[in-house]
């Protein structure tokens, strides 16, 4: 079978044997039937468990060879040494591919996991089944409300696809829903990153592909891929496994190697793959690019509320790559036009004493915005504002929506600091027109990693 229409029956399945099934209900059950009844799937539901004749509602079987009906996919939930033969039972039943949740194989490093990880490959090998994990939450969908995880999480149609080597990714962030798609390669006995990045390669409903590297197999094979896949999507990649200690837990983990941390650097870059420094900054990324333009160039001009806040901005620019950009003659005079005269204009614009001298706040500030946000020789525009209470923030909220809605090809990142921040900004990124920070830092970074990934695609 095509390789991508097997990742197609493992990310889209229409049909789904759960071998291995508990009977038990309740929030800490670990139902998978009763997660999958929950979400909403409209695919069929195959228990198999050989000592119950229903589990949640929901017919079950004894075996997997019982089911008088075509399978997509299997997820195994036995012990891990029922596996191999388990699997060989779903190849049989012609079932394309499996999901196998158990630990200890490579990663406990035990005498019998090793026997047991052999036994598994030569089934693979031999009947040509495909298979993700072990050690794997397994997938997740939002689009068709379908997760093999056995821990239930919340499922959203975000434009991401994430490929990692730990469930945590399924869960993301209270303001953001990190995965739209993810695919839990666990420890990646056969099905791993380079498979994965190519389902995700032409698929629609992604915009942007995070990866959380432990380790990788075949590296050339893994960088080639992403170098051409890199050109049409961004890929985001947190690469862990830095410190010595981090690179032998992470063995016992997975059962991978890490690497030397420069090599993973140089060997990234190379395949215009962005690498993060940690969780915050990959959450910071990845939501980037569901929602903001490329950067035409690298100069911004910064709109804040207060001085100091954009001297801040101005440190954190530093070295980015990102520049605060000469305002044009023709900006420069418009701001001034709607200036206090004792005002000093330049770049940042210092808004606040413009707004105060103006009959309407809220058109001084539409505006000040209009302006920079028009002005050609401008990559993108930073705005800073406070969110001071609830009520501020819906107001705030609303009217960042509106003026991205107005330049929708110009880059325009805002950091909102405050008490509301968080509400503002989840807000903004649930309606998915505007991104928002809630410190002048991580707004910089956020422009430095788009102007990366915008030198790249537009060939600077």
């Amino acid at each position: 079978m095509d390789s991508k229409d097997m990742m197609k029956r493992l990310v889209e399945p229409e049909s789904v044997a759960i071998i291995g099934a508990t009977r038990k209900t309740g929030e800490f059950a670990l139902n998978l039937v009763q997660h999958l009844l929950a979400y909403g799937y409209t695919g069929k539901v195959y228990p198999v468990n050989p000592n119950a004749s229903e589990i949640s509602g929901v017919q079950a079987y004894h075996s997997v060879g019982e089911i008088d009906a075509h399978i997509d996919q299997a997820v195994i939930m036995t012990p891990r040494e029922a596996v191999p033969g388990t699997l060989k039972e779903c190849a049989d039943k012609g079932i394309a591919c499996a999901v196998v949740v158990a630990q200890g194989f490579n990663d406990a490093g035990d005498k019998e996991g090793k026997e047991l990880n052999r036994q598994m490959k030569d089934v693979i090998r031999d009947t040509g089944i495909r298979v993700l994990g072990p050690n794997t939450f397994g997938i997740a969908n939002g689009f068709i409300n379908f997760s093999s995880s056995f821990a239930q999480i919340r499922l959203d149609k975000v434009p991401v696809g994430v490929i990692c080597q730990s469930g945590t990714f399924f869960h993301g962030f209270p303001e953001f829903r990190l995965t739209g798609k993810g695919i839990d390669i666990g420890n990646a006995c056969d099905i791993g990153f380079i498979e994965s990045l190519e389902y995700f390669e032409d698929d629609p409903q992604v915009k942007v592909i995070g990866l959380h590297i432990e380790g990788i197999n075949d590296t050339k094979r893994f960088l080639e891929t992403a170098r051409r896949i890199s050109l049409k999507k961004p890929i985001i990649a947190l690469k862990t496994g830095k410190s010595d200690r981090a690179a032998k837990a992470m063995q016992s983990h997975t059962g991978s190697l890490a690497g030397n941390t420069l090599l993973w650097d140089s060997a990234l870059k190379s395949a215009g793959i962005i690498r993060v420094n940690d969780m915050e900054e990959f959450y910071d990324i990845v939501r980037l690019f569901t929602i903001a333009p490329l950067m035409k160039n690298n100069r911004i001009a910064v709109a804040t509320y207060s001085g100091a806040a954009g001297i801040m901005t101005m440190d954190a620019l530093q070295g980015s790559g990102v520049e605060m950009g000469e305002l044009s003659t023709q900006t420069l005079q418009k701001l001034k036009d709607i200036a206090p005269p004792w005002l000093h204009v330049g770049n940042p614009v210092d808004f606040w004493p413009i707004m105060q001298a103006a009959p309407n706040q809220g058109l001084a500030m539409r505006d000040i915005l209009d302006i920079l946000l028009s002005d050609d020789e401008l990559g993108g525009v930073m705005f800073l504002q406070l969110a001071f209470v609830d009520r501020t923030a819906e107001g705030l909220r609303m009217f960042l929506n509106y003026m991205a809605a107005r330049f929708p090809d110009k880059s325009f990142i805002s950091a909102i600091p405050g008490s509301s921040d968080v509400q503002c900004i989840t807000g903004l990124q649930q309606d998915g027109k505007h991104v928002a920070y809630p410190t002048p830092e991580r707004a910089a970074r956020a422009f430095s990693r788009l102007w990366q990934y915008s030198r790249l695609r537009n060939g600077f």
